[in-house]
């Protein structure tokens, strides 16, 4: 994982729980079709770059909204 995109999840910890977090750092992906099949799976579509990675979803807030619903 790239060391400022951790470093950003490891600060947003302390706004977000620690499920979130681990969530998040679960899933960055090497590629925007990785990411992009994780977010069929989360219930969203599409993918956003973070540094030189992937998340799921259209966006973070996007993002957040998915994975509290996934239980």
């Amino acid at each position: 994982m790239n060391r400022i995109a951790l470093a950003l999840l490891l600060s947003a910890g302390a706004l977000l729980s620690p499920g979130v977090v681990r969530a998040q750092a679960n899933d960055m992906f090497p590629s925007k079709a990785a990411a992009e099949q994780r977010a069929k799976e989360l219930k969203c579509s599409g993918a956003f770059a973070m540094g030189k990675e992937w998340m799921p979803c259209q966006n973070f807030g996007v993002y957040e909204k998915a994975i509290s619903k996934e239980k």
